[in-house]
């Protein structure tokens, strides 16, 4: 193939490029409407900055996707608006929560948007999700700052340093479920504070929903999941205090007492449906690197409980219409039966 021929060479979009599209779309319009609310509630002028800068960010990936999907001649999502949100409503958070939403923002951005970048072939693709990795990681990287600034951010437990490298020499290193069990490793301590701070977090924002939701179904899903997060929290900590580390803060104080929604019911359910998601990912890794028997147990109930939940939700979604069909592969058995 000659060079002009390579150059008016289309390639066509894989089944993962369109997926984290589709994907990266939804998941950008979803925030964009949080990010307009807190922007203008917040009183922190540091926070404040960082929640402009993701603003920023995130109107201008919700064009650039756009402009993808145009000139893939694949249509738009319909995603969230402006609707899905009142600007005007009180404070339902405090500065300190938005702060911790826009760090996790930025660490589901990185995880998101790596995952995208690896699996994406096509030149201009990679090169957009490398933009958004970059992105993701400055918001993070900005939001850790004025944490550890303010003294707020939360480090997870230190342990001593060992003397010298060694081996293990008994299976009893992998037991967890009878007789003595070995203290927590550095990596399995990591992810046991990741996941907790994770239920900290989604607990406080879950309150949040449930007293702002106008819909009794949702608002009962909601207290559901608060009692979910509840649970595991006390199960994450339990392992911590074994092994006679520290459990991390929870945050529901960071919650103020208004009842008056500032996101609809649509987009409050989304946001919970992303954070299951996000967390039946997280402990799927913690899963795969817990050595400990009981770990493993654990973690698999909680994968189990979420998963649940997280299809509840989706219920509730399709129930009300609210669930937008995500591209899928074409039905060959549905087709050759003649229907259109």
């Amino acid at each position: 193939m000659d060079e002009k021929k390579m150059k008016n060479h289309h390639i066509q979009l894989t089944s993962a490029e369109i997926g984290v599209l589709w994907t990266s779309y939804i998941t950008e319009s979803a925030t964009l409407p949080v990010l307009k609310y807190f922007n203008n509630v917040v009183e922190d002028l540091e926070i404040k900055q960082i929640i402009e800068l993701a603003l920023s960010k995130s109107t201008e990936h919700l064009k650039t996707l756009a402009e993808t999907f145009t000139k893939e001649s694949f249509p738009i999502p319909i995603g969230f608006s402006d609707e899905d949100v009142n600007v005007d409503a009180p404070r339902l958070f405090s500065d300190t929560y938005m702060l911790f939403f826009l760090r996790n923002l930025g660490k589901a951005g990185i995880a998101a948007d790596g995952m995208a970048f690896s699996m994406a072939a096509r030149k201009d693709i990679r090169d957009l999700y490398y933009h958004y990795l970059i992105d993701a990681a400055h918001v993070e990287d900005k939001a850790k700052e004025v944490m550890l600034s303010k003294g707020i951010f939360i480090r997870p437990p230190y342990i001593a340093t060992p003397d010298q490298p060694d081996f293990i020499e008994k299976q009893a290193f992998l037991r967890g479920w009878f007789g003595e069990r070995r203290t927590l490793t550095a990596e399995e301590i990591a992810h046991i504070f990741m996941n907790h701070t994770n239920n900290a977090n989604g607990k406080a924002l879950l309150i949040g929903f449930s007293q702002t939701v106008r819909s009794d179904e949702l608002r009962n899903h909601f207290i559901r999941g608060i009692e979910l997060a509840r649970t595991i929290i006390r199960n994450l900590s339990t392992l911590l205090e074994e092994s006679t580390l520290p459990a991390p803060m929870t945050w529901d104080t960071e919650v103020n007492n208004s009842t008056v929604a500032p996101f609809s019911d649509k987009l409050m359910l989304f946001h919970v449906s992303a954070l299951t998601s996000i967390g039946i990912g997280n402990m799927g890794g913690s899963l795969g690197l817990s050595l400990r028997r009981d770990l493993a147990t654990k973690y698999l109930t909680m994968i189990k409980d979420i998963g649940l939940y997280a299809e509840d939700s989706a219920n509730i979604m399709i129930k009300n219409g609210w669930f937008e069909r995500p591209p899928q592969a074409m039905d060959r058995e549905y087709l050759s039966k003649g229907k259109k």
